[in-house]
């Protein structure tokens, strides 16, 4: 079968959604399908190869795409909006050229056979507008229960609705460095206890919570914090100077990152629907695979993959609770690694393979 992946995202980059697009690319062609990532051809764009950015293998081709494109960067407004019409424009043109089985898409206004359509949702962004297209497609995916009931909610049929949540590649975990050796690279001290956040610095996902559940913490610990495009976290540092900010690490280090912890934490927010009921992160699942024990804020979003036997569970939003539950993993090394065990099984299930597999027979002969 012949997949055309469509996504408006830079290819190369250093997003997780982009980790995300690559290796769903690499699953659906481990999966015996010819696969075609189709993105745009975006100015400034690195010269690093995005197979080994993402750690995927080279088994699908990726097409780049005019658009207009004026300057690097994110941008927003008329820009952004002249930069995704156009590259939908030539995508327009060149899928009526293309022949395809399937057209997989995280963007509601693709266009294309909508009857060979699968469009993968993370919110209810945009879905009002694109709704009939959403309708007639073959079929829908949503990342979270939350998010698929809303969607039936909106008026699509639930049977037109697959619930996949995100997944990992275990293989990029399998072999980690050793603490001490993630430690001595990093700088983080042998002797600290350390509670480790990995991810961008939104606050939807609950950063500034965990700077402030910092204050808390005995001195022992040392909160940890790795992420920042572009030197964000130089602005933090005088502001949070509990925490230890090492700014951006590629992806490629994320597995010995992971290793250097002691505790992982998944702080997110429920002050937003994104976070409480959307969202379906790719560190909880890189959390999981690592064996670090995870804390993690207590929201409907995470409890359909999380639960008090591979993970601890504290309110969202509350400083004092998240420390408390760091405190307690670390008070408890038994019961924490046990969780931990726990939560390295049961994401034997989320792999980015099995996760293809199981779309591809929900779609693939509708």
């Amino acid at each position: 079968m012949k997949i055309v992946y469509l996504s408006t995202a830079r290819v190369p980059d250093e997003w997780a959604h982009v980790t995300q697009i690559l290796k769903m690319c690499e699953a659906f062609a481990k999966a015996g399908n010819e696969v075609e990532l189709v993105v745009p051809n975006r100015t400034g764009t690195k010269d690093v190869d995005p197979f080994t950015q993402a750690r995927v293998a080279p088994f699908f081709k990726i097409t780049k795409l005019q658009c207009v494109d004026l300057f690097p960067g994110t941008q927003s407004g008329f820009l952004y909006w002249l930069r995704t019409g156009t590259f939908l424009a030539s995508a327009r043109r060149y899928l009526s050229k293309t022949p395809y089985d399937l057209l997989y898409t995280r963007e509601p206004y693709a266009p294309g056979d909508i009857t060979k359509t699968v469009f993968e949702l993370h919110s209810m962004h945009s879905v009002r507008h694109a709704l009939e297209s959403l309708k007639k497609a073959r079929g829908v995916v949503a990342i979270t229960k939350g998010l698929k009931d809303d969607l039936v909610v909106s008026g699509i049929e639930a049977e037109r609705i697959h619930v996949a949540p995100d997944a990992v590649d275990l293989d990029d975990f399998a072999n980690p460095e050793s603490k001490q050796q993630a430690r001595e690279r990093l700088g983080v001290p042998a002797e600290k206890k350390a509670a480790f956040y990995i991810g961008i610095l939104d606050p939807w996902k609950g950063t500034d919570t965990l700077y402030a559940a910092a204050k808390h913490l005995s001195p022992d610990i040392q909160t940890v914090v790795i992420g920042g495009f572009d030197g964000e976290e130089q602005a933090l540092i005088p502001l949070h100077p509990e925490v230890r900010f090492l700014g951006y690490r590629p992806y490629t280090e994320l597995p010995g990152n992971q290793q250097a912890a002691d505790v992982l934490v998944l702080p997110n927010s429920g002050k937003e629907v994104l976070s409480a009921k959307y969202t379906s992160p790719l560190k909880l699942f890189t959390y999981m695979a690592s064996g670090v024990p995870i804390v993690a804020s207590d929201l409907p979003s995470l409890r359909e993959v999380l639960s008090e036997k591979n993970a601890y569970l504290v309110p969202a939003d509350t400083p004092e609770a998240l420390a408390q539950g760091i405190q307690e993993a670390l008070a408890h090394p038994e019961d924490a690694n046990a969780r931990a065990m726990q939560a390295r099984a049961d994401v034997q299930e989320y792999t980015w393979e099995k996760r293809a597999q199981k779309i591809l027979s929900s779609f693939a002969s509708v």
